[in-house]
């Protein structure tokens, strides 16, 4: 998992400096005991000719990925950022909690996997400027980190 989140992480990089920043970048899960993730995205640029953005897409993101991160990837989906879609909506503020610190790091990697009740989405792992050197852990009285990072969404 962390092979694929790493690899796509990387290859986003330079298409956000390209074409601009993501209003959401996250990977999703439907299936939270055998998942296959989907890589969803939202962004200005998608607004103009979908096909074309995401050949675009699949043409610099896929070359990037390895045997053992293809077997765990099921595709691309994108949306036109300010999509009132409410996969988009529920992503996107997962990704703002995420960039509030409001999910705890209790894996070794770092990945925050937030379990939702989302039937397109029941396991996410936000691509956000949240990232672990950068977030302080919450500070909620009367509920632990630990608390807040298993609660569903």
């Amino acid at each position: 998992m962390l092979n694929l989140y790493m690899m796509i992480a990387q290859a986003l990089e330079p298409i956000e400096r390209e074409k601009g920043r993501f209003e959401v970048k996250c990977l999703v899960a439907r299936d939270p005991i055998e998942p296959l993730w989907d890589l969803v995205l939202a962004a200005n640029w998608f607004e103009a000719n979908h096909k074309v953005a995401l050949d675009y897409l699949t043409d610099r993101i896929m070359p990037c990925l390895d045997y053992d991160a293809m077997i765990q990837f099921s595709g691309i989906v994108t949306y036109p950022a300010h999509s009132q879609n409410p996969l988009v909506q529920a992503l996107s503020s997962i990704q703002a909690n995420h960039r509030q610190g409001l999910y705890e790091y209790l894996r070794a990697d770092h990945l925050v996997i937030i379990q939702t009740q989302l039937p397109q989405a029941r396991l996410v792992i936000p691509f956000d400027d949240g990232g672990a050197a950068a977030v302080e852990q919450p500070k909620w009285p009367g509920r632990s980190s630990r608390e807040l990072a298993h609660q569903t969404v």
